[in-house]
């Protein structure tokens, strides 16, 4: 943890934060590698990072947490990932990314996911929504697009299943259309 340079010294020099010195009669400090730290004076040794934090520079005195919509998943790293899309990390110092889950979205390293619109939805861990197929229906938020019922229908990209008008009906489930009452 100390060093001593030049010529004539009366004592050794303890290394700054960032930097040691691992060897007795070691004339220089060495600066913490990428991915490591020392945080203290006269150190021996260098420490690595956490998962989930970071060093980027030589000489570091501390580790980065991850930031949000970033992951880092192991030790030693000099820096951060970030989430896919149709991922998310809300936090900071996360090891890993989580998947959206159906009924939302994201682009890569996002923090959050956003809902789909309404008539719109998604599979988990997507990158996007796409319109409810005829015969399903979701209003906006979380969630998959729902299957009317007998007695309504849904046409493509719609909010709500809507009920059969007089002199319509709708004999199965999943209709795209009403049909029209027959004569008689």
């Amino acid at each position: 943890g100390k060093h001593a340079s030049g010529s004539g010294n009366t004592e050794c020099a303890p290394c700054g934060a960032g930097k040691f010195a691992s060897n007795m009669g070691q004339v220089d400090c060495v600066d913490a590698r990428k991915g490591h730290y020392v945080d203290a004076e006269g150190a021996t040794k260098e420490r690595e990072c956490e998962a989930g934090t970071y060093a980027s520079a030589l000489g570091s005195r501390e580790c980065v947490a991850a930031n949000a919509g970033f992951f880092v998943d192991e030790k030693g790293a000099d820096g951060q990932t970030p989430c896919n899309a149709g991922e998310f990390s809300e936090d900071t110092g996360n090891e890993e990314c989580s998947r959206c889950p159906a009924g939302t979205f994201s682009k890569a390293a996002s923090p959050s996911c956003t809902s789909c619109d309404a008539g719109e939805s998604s599979n988990e861990g997507s990158s996007s929504c796409e319109e409810c197929p005829a015969g399903r229906a979701k209003g906006a938020g979380e969630g998959e697009c729902e299957e009317c019922m007998k007695g309504s229908y849904a046409e493509k990209g719609a909010s709500e299943c809507l009920s059969a008008e007089p002199g319509y009906f709708v004999k199965s489930d999943g209709a795209s259309d009403q049909e029209q009452c027959p004569a008689g």
